[in-house]
């Protein structure tokens, strides 16, 4: 019987999943928080599936992807700081959009520092919808007419 023992234990702790095993995927978060947008009458995120890509990385890393600079960054590669203006204007900004900056708009549940990232950006230009996260918290939000409605975004794989 004991040479059975870490067989049957082993057995055991493949079928116990994990507890992030439970939780939705991305994917399907961020469909349903377009659904929810457009019973609010509101903009849809265009690309779901970069926004879902973000949450993931979000999720795995705690920060944003490589594409992403803060506005000072922005600023001192060469951006002028003006929201009309297109990052993409600057060689070292291209394909470049901003976030990592401080949340400054409603405040949201929870403890923590929030930061925000723009979603949907089209050629370098700042966009009116914005991921907002924090490392201290897997819930996220989003917003996609400049911070007037947020939808939560629940944790998610």
């Amino acid at each position: 019987m004991k040479r059975y023992l870490p067989i049957v234990t082993f057995v055991g702790l493949l079928l116990t999943q994990p507890a992030w095993a439970e939780l939705p995927q991305c994917s399907a978060v961020v469909q349903a928080a377009n659904q929810e947008l457009a019973k609010l009458n509101k903009k849809t995120v265009q690309d779901d599936k970069k926004l879902t890509a973000l949450l993931k990385t979000l999720n795995r890393d705690d920060v944003l992807p490589a594409d992403y600079v803060t506005r000072d960054q922005a600023i001192k590669l060469g951006w002028s700081g003006k929201a009309e203006d297109s990052l993409w204007s600057v060689w070292a900004l291209n394909k470049k959009q901003l976030g990592g900056d401080p949340w400054s708009g409603k405040p949201l549940p929870g403890k923590g520092k929030w930061y925000s990232a723009d979603i949907d950006s089209v050629r370098g230009l700042r966009s009116n919808k914005h991921l907002i996260y924090s490392p201290d918290s897997a819930t996220r939000y989003l917003t996609t007419d400049n911070d007037a409605t947020t939808v939560t975004l629940p944790p998610c794989q």
